[in-house]
């Protein structure tokens, strides 16, 4: 028996729901809205919170993992720029890679918020704890990308990964990415699927289950953006972060390591939490205006680099492009009818022609 649709609507009407629903409402108007609140308040065919926490490893599943014995695992540095990180999710960020399966990892933390007690006092606790995590305080904040490059520069390990100051990993992360780069060595970059959660993490929500990597995808939209890990070196050559594209320069810097990676890969399991607050592009994507016109010029930045022509917008939903490409030469272009004792449908298909 299906649930009374009101009763849908009253569970799904939280202050978070109510905030981010008046905030689409300002930007896009009654009608988008109105588009928009129609199918959120479709069913979900399944919903994801039960199937999120009937799929997650088990514990003993997560002990199994702890006991593997690696054959030349590789050093996976995990990169983290923090700037005025409330201390309660830097120490739940710090304890996701603490309590990770796969041992061989580090954490490299640039804190460009010299003076923040609350934060300091967390990154000094832990960091005095496990010399697996390293700390680097900046005497001034660089930006997001100037951060992130400080952070890229503490990396020893043979690979890099990228995690937000206030996300988690799930405890398998590094585990599923160490099988697969081991699994093949050929492999300079792989992601992950991710979902989003709610402020407080008792909610998960809005999963992304991503394809395998396809670059007229990513030509369109940002779909790889968490978790992404990339070999330390191949990092270091692509230049690193650029402050010039900051709102879009992760999606800037994936563009420039995919071009130049032999390979790909994609583990299609939710391994990363984006956590959502009123300041972040996951929960609020119209706070950041400025991130999705430095994605637009990412995209022409890449396509100009591999010699492609091509115009590209942005579209109605924040954070999709469109690239136009231009026609080369005069190709031809056959057209098949079929058609059978109709004479003015032909005409009239003709005469459109």
């Amino acid at each position: 028996m299906s649930e009374n649709p009101w009763l849908r609507y009253l569970k799904k009407l939280k202050p978070y729901n109510i905030q981010k629903g008046l905030r689409y409402l300002k930007h896009y108007g009654p009608i988008e809205f109105w588009i928009r609140l129609c199918e959120r308040m479709e069913p979900e065919e399944v919903p994801y919170g039960p199937w999120f926490e009937k799929h997650k490893p088990s514990a003993e599943e997560l002990e199994r993992q702890r006991k593997k014995k690696w054959k030349n695992p590789p050093l996976i540095s995990v990169a983290v720029p923090a700037y005025r990180t409330p201390p309660g999710f830097l120490e739940q960020m710090i304890l996701s890679v603490k309590e990770q399966t796969y041992p061989h990892w580090e954490l490299c933390i640039v804190n460009a918020s010299r003076g923040e007690d609350g934060m300091e006092q967390v990154l000094g606790r832990y960091a005095g704890g496990d010399e697996r995590i390293r700390v680097k305080n900046l005497e001034e904040n660089l930006g997001i990308a100037g951060n992130t490059n400080e952070a890229l520069v503490m990396a020893r390990g043979e690979f890099v990964g990228l995690l937000d100051h206030d996300d988690l990993l799930a405890p398998q992360a590094l585990f599923r990415i160490a099988e697969a780069l081991t699994a093949d060595p050929q492999a300079d970059a792989v992601y992950t699927d991710e979902d989003k959660v709610t402020t407080d993490l008792s909610e998960h929500f809005q999963p992304h289950f991503k394809p395998d990597f396809n670059l007229d995808l990513l030509r369109s939209n940002n779909y790889i953006t968490h978790f992404f890990v990339v070999r330390t070196r191949l990092a270091s050559e692509a230049g690193g972060f650029r402050k010039e594209f900051d709102g879009a320069q992760d999606y800037d810097f994936i563009f420039r390591c995919t071009e130049e990676a032999k390979k790909v890969l994609h583990v299609p399991e939710v391994l990363y939490h984006w956590r959502t607050h009123k300041a972040s592009t996951a929960d609020n994507p119209a706070s950041k205006m400025y991130a999705f016109e430095a994605g637009k010029r990412a995209i022409e930045a890449h396509l100009a680099r591999c010699g492609q022509e091509g115009t590209v917008s942005l579209r109605k939903d924040l954070g999709f492009y469109r690239v136009e490409y231009p026609v080369q030469g005069e190709p031809l272009v056959s057209i098949l009818i079929p058609n059978r004792d109709q004479k003015e449908t032909l005409e009239k298909c003709l005469n459109s022609i």
